[in-house]
């Protein structure tokens, strides 16, 4: 099974509907909804161009990417839309084993910072110790 069928079944299996529903030409909005987040994680996933991808669906590379601009616009104003395309997009990356650049490049920055400020809270408490074993050295040598 290729990857892109493998995110079909995903797609489907989330959806609710067939595999027989996916490739139908039904106008239904819940089916025509799983169709439209398929391709647009299918896009984004794999990078595959439309004109392939639409010989892989056997439709119009227009009518991809006409969905994948849809998509885009449903994302922003309809959270139940949101809700099962994350939903989807979260199972096929794991099914994949793929991993988002922008997540790796958010989580490297975010340990550089722990360690930027785990390094400056070091040198803070280093100071402060160093600080107290003067003070105590003084005290100790003004009450002789």
């Amino acid at each position: 099974m290729n990857k892109i069928d493998k995110i079909v079944d995903t797609a489907c299996y989330v959806g609710n509907i067939s595999l027989k529903d996916f490739k139908s030409r039904s106008r239904e909005r819940h089916i025509v909804d799983i169709k439209r987040m398929t391709y647009s994680i299918v896009r984004e996933t794999l990078n595959i161009p439309f004109t392939k991808m639409a010989k892989h669906f056997r439709v119009n590379h227009a009518t991809i990417i006409h969905h994948c601009k849809l998509n885009r616009e449903l994302l922003e104003t309809d959270s139940y839309y949101y809700k099962k395309y994350t939903t989807i997009y979260e199972l096929v990356k794991s099914d994949l084993n793929l991993v988002d650049v922008k997540e790796l490049t958010n989580l490297i920055q975010r340990l550089n910072t722990n360690k930027l400020i785990k390094s400056k809270l070091n040198q803070q408490l280093t100071k402060f110790y160093n600080n107290e074993e003067i003070i105590t050295k003084r005290e100790s040598t003004e009450t002789s």
